[in-house]
Parts: structure tokens; C-alpha cells; sequence
């Protein structure tokens, strides 16, 4: 299991955990609907942020796209469209920003992923409070499936890109030599 599937079913256990305490924390200072949108832009802030260090991309082109959803934290209403626009930053920030090398394949990613988690959520999920933390636990989990279809490589780039060409020559050899059956 690489580095950005653990991390990510690591995350959504977390998430689920800390999710109603922290709305109901939230929820005293603003009410519960404003809790709720703060709760998950904070989760996607978080994720994004852990993407683009996996993707070692700038933390300043994520900004706009979290702007974007903050702002909408503050629309009074329309949970559909917070929701909505949620998901579009998510595939934003993970498909157009940081892993942004192959388009079809990141489509069906994402519509995979999205697709099934929010089916998940639909199935499991009712209108009591303690149930949608168990819902945001599980369509993070299902998002962990972005990296069996789309595998990122973490640090391959680099360290290739940083050897040189005769370093990487002597390293092949002591491979290759450290295989033949010498006494």
C-alpha cells in the first residue's frame, strides 16, 4: 500500500471520528448548517494540502479553488450547491491541479470515485446527526481508490532527475553485480 492510500484511509478514519464533535463544537458558535459546511471545507483543505505535497505542487494554485469553497461557506443556504461545488473543487484541486498528467484516465477516475462515494453515502446515509460522519468516513475511504486507478508516483521523478548519469551507471552495476553468485 503506498504512501497516498494509507494516507488516505488514515484520514477518513480521523475524519469520521473528529466529525461530529467538532460540528457540534462549531455548531455553538454559528449554528448547525454553518458547522457543517466549516467541518468539510476544513476536511478538504486538509486533503488538498496533503495533495499537492504529494504532488509537490505549489500551495499557491490550490488557494483560489479553496477560496472559492470558503466563500461559499458563507452563502446562507443552498447545501446542494456547497455540495455540489465541494465535489468540483475536490476534482479541481486533485485531477486539474496535482495529478493533471492523464486526462481520460483521471475522467474515469474521478467519476469512479465520486460516483461511488456519493452512492455510498446515499445508501448509508439518513437524516440523524451521527450518521453522516459515518458517511463522510466512508466517501473518504472510496476516494482512496484514485490512486489504484491513477498511481502516484511519489519521489520517482525526482530522484531519477536528480543522479547523474554515472552515479546511475555505478548503481545498476553494483545491482547487477551484487546478483551473481560469488563466494
Amino acid at each position: 500500500m503506498n504512501k497516498p492510500i494509507r494516507t488516505t484511509v488514515v484520514f477518513a478514519l480521523v475524519s469520521g471520528l473528529l466529525a461530529l464533535p467538532l460540528t457540534q463544537l462549531l455548531g455553538r458558535y454559528g449554528g448547525y448548517p454553518a458547522a457543517f459546511k466549516w467541518v468539510l471545507w476544513m476536511y478538504l483543505s486538509i486533503y488538498a494540502l496533503l495533495l499537492a505535497r504529494w504532488s509537490r505542487t505549489r500551495l499557491l494554485s490550490i488557494l483560489f479553488p479553496l477560496a472559492l469553497l470558503l466563500g461559499a461557506v458563507f452563502w446562507p443556504g443552498a447545501w446542494i450547491g456547497f455540495l455540489a461545488l465541494a465535489l468540483g473543487v475536490l476534482c479541481w484541486v486533485r485531477s486539474g491541479i496535482c495529478f493533471s498528467g492523464t486526462p481520460i484516465r483521471a475522467l474515469s477516475a474521478e467519476l469512479i470515485t465520486l460516483v461511488g462515494g456519493i452512492t455510498l453515502v446515499g445508501t448509508l446515509g439518513s437524516g440523524s446527526m451521527a450518521a453522516w460522519p459515518l458517511g463522510l468516513c466512508l466517501f473518504i475511504l472510496v476516494q482512496a481508490l484514485y490512486f489504484y486507478i491513477i498511481p502516484a508516483d511519489i519521489g520517482g521523478k525526482i530522484k531519477t532527475a536528480s543522479l547523474d548519469p554515472f552515479e546511475h551507471a555505478r548503481h545498476e552495476a553494483e545491482k547487477v553485480l551484487a546478483q551473481l553468485p560469488f563466494p
